[in-house]
């Protein structure tokens, strides 16, 4: 029960066109990363649902990721917070669109909160815990039994992260548990699912970011910044995905535009791949097949307003996001609309404090 499918070229002429876009991302971004180090400028990153490379200090949850901006000047301890709140006109996640239904017509919008707390130990990495939070406006449409309810999802994970210096790669290893309130009658009325109460699932993953500076030495030989920061996750379902496995690759490169200060815009990529999870998500036959699920072209579009609020470093940074996503379904999750074209978007307002 989804919105009608968008049109448009061959999915191979679409994925040749952007390799050639990556190529020119590539080439654009690197002549920039080294400008910004000529001038003495930090790159920042900017935070979702939706999927780009970070810093070993934030947050990885796999689903709306917090945002974080650096502050003028860290307090002293090893400890990081960070808060988002996103407002979403749909609820994407692995290119499964989990807040529509037939009819729906206007959008209904998705209200979405992250929270993070990070420990960095400094020799041992860095620890953190996370949380998402998930209100459609219209969930008593998709879950009648809710009692009025709209929550529809509450996450929870734990993650561990350190930095490989020979490699210049940050591995995250993490368990997420997710959790949809007030699920179990609307599945147990599901003669499919049969008697179950698969309200609640979990899964450990691993993912590694990768400074890729190194391959752009030959051209710009000061910059130490990453370029094109490549990702690569690896999960696996251990409660209704049955052993499952979700794979992704991304690629985002942070832009600032000279005379603009606090500025900053993201472009980013990813390629996701769906191991059987998708499928026992949805209580779906033949779900036992490695092929490609989805791929999804995003702009973010972020500014601090740290400076133009005048605070004092003690109460952190804030920072606010435009974002706008097309995700774009591949092969035959698409043709048995599994996952689905979707040009999809929204805002955040992030505060982060500490580090």
């Amino acid at each position: 029960m989804h919105k009608q499918r968008m049109t448009g070229p061959p999915g191979w002429w679409f994925a040749a066109g952007l390799a050639a876009g990556v190529c020119v991302l590539g080439a654009v971004a690197a002549a920039t990363a080294a400008n910004d180090f000529e001038k003495a400028e930090t790159l920042s990153l900017a935070q979702a649902d939706q999927p780009a490379a970070q810093e070993s200090t934030q947050t990885t949850m796999t689903r709306t990721q917090v945002e974080q901006t650096e502050p003028a000047e860290k307090p002293g301890l090893p400890i990081s917070l960070g808060v988002s709140y996103y407002l979403m006109t749909d609820y994407m996640w692995r290119g499964v669109n989990w807040s529509e239904y037939d009819g729906e017509g206007r959008e209904k919008l998705n209200h979405q909160m992250t929270t993070s707390i990070d420990w960095n130990t400094g020799t041992w990495g860095t620890f953190g815990f996370d949380t998402f939070w998930e209100w459609y406006a219209d969930q008593e449409k998709l879950n009648p039994y809710a009692a009025g309810s709209n929550l529809q999802e509450i996450d929870y994970g734990i993650r561990w992260t350190y930095g490989i210096e020979p490699i210049a790669t940050d591995l995250t290893l993490g368990y997420t548990f997710y959790t949809y309130p007030k699920l179990q009658k609307l599945l147990r009325r599901d003669g499919a699912r049969g008697n179950n109460n698969d309200d609640k699932t979990h899964e450990w993953y691993f993912k590694l970011e990768h400074n890729d500076a190194w391959m752009w030495k030959w051209a710009f030989p000061d910059n130490e910044d990453g370029v094109l920061n490549p990702y690569f996750l690896f999960a696996q379902d251990v409660g209704i995905g049955s052993g499952g496995v979700w794979m992704e690759m991304g690629i985002s490169h942070d832009f600032t535009i000279p005379g603009v200060d606090n500025l900053t815009i993201t472009p980013s990529y990813i390629m996701g791949i769906d191991g059987g999870v998708l499928k026992r998500y949805l209580g779906r036959n033949n779900a036992n097949h490695l092929q490609a699920a989805y791929q999804q072209i995003g702009l973010q579009v972020s500014y601090d307003l740290t400076p133009l609020l005048h605070l004092p470093s003690w109460a952190g940074s804030v920072s606010i996001s435009g974002m706008l996503y097309f995700s774009d379904a591949l092969g035959n999750l698409e043709d048995e609309d599994v996952t689905q074209d979707n040009l999809y978007g929204g805002m955040s307002v992030n505060w982060s404090w500490g580090g």
